[in-house]
């Protein structure tokens, strides 16, 4: 089954005014789901959890949610990296707060302009730290993902409907790549239209699922596991 990736730290839908808050995220990885979430850093040097940028990182500091992190040292943590510039004292920050085995990195290629380089600089300062790739349906392609070496995931991302097929995961994996795969209500789409596209992602053998819905599909997966038992 795969990992269930809690989209902000949301559990039954989007809740703009709880997502990436500590006791929403709290409650999320007690469920023993990972997470996605979004890093940043303010003008004083101090990392935060945010979508979007905060003048401080006051009530979102990053070592807050690192502790949280720790609490669940079997989640994994997706973080979208929001900012360049700061790889190198981002790497530290994870390995001071005990969570870089925990942890990915993706959506650097939102910011550069040459898609990997940014990768290929976190490969360089460390070699420990896991790294995703974007291929989405709005010209983010399988081989350009394939092209960033240091990534062994691969963020699969369809904006504007049923894009990617199994044959596409197939590949993936024959690669030698995982793949998390963002369930469409991040782009707007009905929970049913979700949830009908959830079981085909599994028939595909996806390694995770990123959701405003964890709730739900962890039923899900709980179901189909009494079923095949």
């Amino acid at each position: 089954m795969p990992i269930i990736l809690s989209h902000r730290g949301n559990i039954v839908g989007p809740c703009p005014s709880a997502e990436n808050r500590l006791p929403t995220v709290d409650a999320a990885l007690r469920w023993h789901w990972g997470l996605e979430t979004d890093i940043r850093r303010d003008a004083s040097g101090r990392f935060y959890i945010a979508h979007d940028p905060r003048p401080t990182a006051a009530g979102f500091l990053a070592e807050d949610f690192c502790a949280l992190f720790r609490a669940h040292p079997t989640a994994t943590i997706a973080l979208n990296i929001k900012e360049l510039g700061d790889e190198a004292a981002l790497l530290r920050f994870l390995e001071e707060q005990d969570v870089l085995d925990q942890v990915y990195l993706f959506d650097m290629e939102l910011l550069e302009e040459a898609p990997g380089t940014t990768a290929g600089r976190f490969r360089a300062l460390n070699d420990r730290v896991r790294l995703a790739a974007r291929v989405s349906d709005r010209g983010e392609t399988i081989d350009r993902a394939l092209a960033i070496e240091a990534a062994s995931i691969i963020w699969l991302d369809e904006f504007d409907g049923p894009h990617f097929t199994a044959r596409d995961v197939a590949r993936l994996h024959a690669e030698g790549r995982q793949v998390h795969v963002v369930s469409p209500e991040l782009h707007g789409a009905p929970y049913q239209v979700a949830r009908a596209r959830w079981f085909e992602f599994l028939d595909w053998g996806v390694d995770g699922i990123c959701t405003d819905y964890p709730a739900a599909l962890d039923r899900v997966l709980r179901n189909l596991s009494e079923k095949a038992a």
